[in-house]
């Protein structure tokens, strides 16, 4: 069951999901770092979470955030390079 989160609450959501930490989040929203602190535990008390890193696992499932991959290389294998030891 999705709990509802205010457009602040989701902003900060998807920017804990992109690794941001809360300075960088008081920063980028023009809010103190406090106030993120605040809203990051008003989200799991919200979503009945613990742990910062499930704010990122439920933006991906309630639609919050996608993710996307990246095409595989072909000859990924020639970017690793062997080491050689002289014993």
């Amino acid at each position: 069951m999705s709990v509802r989160l205010s457009a602040k609450e989701k902003e900060v959501a998807i920017l804990v999901s992109n690794g941001m930490k809360d300075k960088e989040i008081a920063q980028t929203l023009y809010i103190s770092r406090r106030r993120v602190g605040e809203i990051i535990a008003s989200i799991k008390e919200k979503w009945n979470i613990h742990h910062r890193v499930e704010i990122g696992i439920r933006a991906y499932y309630y639609g919050l955030i996608t993710i996307e991959i990246a095409p595989r290389e072909e000859n990924c294998s020639q970017r690793i390079k062997q080491k050689s030891f002289v014993f």
